[in-house]
């Protein structure tokens, strides 16, 4: 028995030994599981438009490698340049599709603003020469162009900012005054010296009343408001237009290779980024950007003031719309003193030299009463104050989109796969191989970046097309703030260029890509334009084949033989 127990413990020794043997191959093979054919690799890489025959049948020696692991790989020297260039264009794509979201609603916004208060000017303008057309006749028609100048001098200030509106309308005023005292008084022959003479007594004598004053400064705010929102408006769209030619760095081009493509490049071409890692890879690709974002704040901020302003208090519609009567207004107080402010200006700048009395410059002195218009829209809100409504709910949402901007494009389904797959944080790519990734997530900003384990980047150095934008919104928010104060607010050049009878705001066109690679030299071929995603692809790709070099029968009998035979010996 003591034999038989010998032996039996001698057998089952040599049974886990040959158990322990078949563990420790198949444990030893596994690290080379998805490198022993790169087949599944192949499809991926011709899916990305590029020729399938770059693709090595099998793992071959990475010591060629810039980026990714110099271990056992699936790519060429070659691969991994078009690899580089393509993470480029496709990170270039993301980023031109975020971004210019957002500078497409500026520019929709600017553009539906300007359209809106430019048909309020035209039909403000189209009332007020049909009421005084009505009213006074050809006496007025013989005389709008001084109240053309007027809307052309308001027309002239929304589009350039190149005027002074209070000199502005007190020289309309002036002019209305001469022309009215002559009008009035056409019994009489009056120089340009004996004009000149009145002017100077215009502001004591008062003849249009208070309405010059309260008009003046009820335009000039409301104008000063709203040529600055929409400015301001086009100044974000601009901004954000500068922001996109921005290009990610050197550092970044090497860490975006490394997230999206060194998979492939060890055999696991659909794994995905775990979801810190690719956010510390974009942090520190839009370090710059993240510096917009407390200045874009204010902006927005800012511009939120000033739209409530505008539907309020400073209300272009409520000053513009009934202008007409305001000035009709005018003209009626100049009517009813007539006689006592001539009188007084004939003993300020003498009495005037008769002349050959013209009726045709008579003016019928009387009271014209004018009834509110009635308009069946009046009833809802005005269409100014309704786009104003959607244009402040739109900005609201803008807040915080560059410190929001990494988080959006690392939630992309492209990038880092569907919510399950972001959610199964072991079964990512690290950066090294499908594990937990176990760095820190680093924060916002440049100076955060420091910390950054993915992107190395010099934090004490700026971007300088990022930081003059930084410069613009910081401008244009001082100039919000001054409107929504009521104070003057100076335009030192035109903000368009040039159109006298537009906006000249209108959305820019896109500019081409020229997306190169920034990392490696271009003594290869590029690749392709724009990236092409195979989510909708018909093709079927090839059943992942499990590339574990294969235990066959012939290689388990000989280990198993060796082992018995030793046992035998034994």
């Amino acid at each position: 028995m003591a034999k038989f127990g010998v032996q039996f413990g001698g057998y089952l020794s040599c049974l886990l030994t040959t158990l322990t043997v078949c563990l420790f191959w198949c444990k030893s093979s596994a690290t080379s599981n998805d490198l022993e054919s790169c087949l599944y690799v192949k499809y991926a890489y011709s899916e990305k438009g590029f020729n399938d025959r770059d693709v090595p049948t099998k793992g071959i020696p990475g010591d060629h490698l810039r980026i990714c692991d110099r271990s056992h790989t699936c790519c060429t020297k070659q691969m991994e340049h078009k690899l580089s260039t393509h993470s480029r264009v496709e990170f270039d794509k993301l980023l031109r599709d975020s971004i210019g979201s957002l500078k497409n609603l500026f520019a929709s916004k600017t553009s539906k603003f300007d359209k809106v208060f430019q048909d309020l000017l035209d039909q403000s303008q189209k009332d007020f020469h049909n009421m005084f057309l009505r009213t006074y006749g050809m006496l007025y028609d013989r005389n709008s162009y001084i109240f053309e100048d007027m809307f052309k001098v308001l027309r002239n200030y929304y589009n350039s900012g190149g005027i002074q509106l209070s000199e502005a309308l007190g020289t309309f005023f002036d002019t209305l005054y001469r022309k009215m005292f002559e009008v009035l008084n056409n019994q009489y022959t009056f120089s340009e010296s004996y004009l000149s003479c009145i002017s100077k007594h215009m502001e004591e004598l008062k003849p249009f009343g208070d309405v010059p004053r309260k008009l003046t400064l009820e335009l000039k705010r409301s104008f000063i408001a709203t040529r600055t929102f929409v400015q301001a408006l086009a100044v974000g769209r601009d901004v954000v237009g500068e922001i996109l030619k921005v290009g990610p760095t050197p550092e970044c081009s090497r860490a975006l290779m490394k997230m999206s493509y060194c998979p492939h490049c060890k055999g696991l071409p659909d794994l995905k980024p775990c979801t810190t890692y690719c956010l510390n890879v974009m942090k520190g690709c839009l370090a710059h950007h993240s510096e917009l974002n407390t200045t874009w704040n204010s902006y927005i901020e800012a511009l939120l003031m000033l739209a409530v302003r505008l539907e309020s208090s400073f209300n272009i519609e409520a000053v513009v719309d009934p202008i007409e009567i305001r000035i009709s207004e005018a003209v009626m107080n100049f009517q009813e003193n007539s006689q006592a402010v001539s009188d007084r200006l004939f003993q300020k700048c003498g009495r005037p030299r008769l002349g050959k009395r013209d009726t045709r410059k008579e003016l019928e002195f009387k009271t014209f009463k004018f009834s509110p218009r009635h308009d069946d829209n009046k009833a809802t809100k005005s269409v100014l104050n309704q786009l104003l409504g959607k244009i402040k709910k739109k900005l609201r949402r803008t807040k915080n989109f560059w410190a929001n901007l990494p988080n959006e494009l690392c939630d992309n389904p492209k990038v880092s796969g569907d919510r399950t797959t972001r959610n199964s944080q072991g079964s990512c790519w690290n950066g090294l191989t499908k594990a937990k990734y176990e760095a820190a997530l680093v924060g916002n900003g440049l100076m955060n970046q420091k910390d950054n384990p993915e992107v190395s980047l010099d934090v004490t150095r700026q971007n300088i097309a990022i930081t003059k934008q930084n410069l613009v919104l910081q401008l244009i928010t001082v100039k919000l703030n001054n409107a929504y104060r009521g104070l003057d607010v100076e335009w030192e050049f035109p903000m368009d260029d040039g159109s006298g009878s537009g906006s000249g705001w209108m959305p820019d066109d896109t500019e081409d890509d020229n997306s190169h690679d920034i990392y490696f030299s271009y003594s290869t071929t590029r690749a392709p334009a724009a990236p092409m995603w195979p989510a909708d692809s018909t093709k079927t790709p090839p059943k992942k084949l499990s590339t574990a070099p294969k235990m066959t029968s012939s290689n388990f009998l000989m280990v198993s033989t060796v082992i018995f035979v030793y046992c035998a010996i034994l």
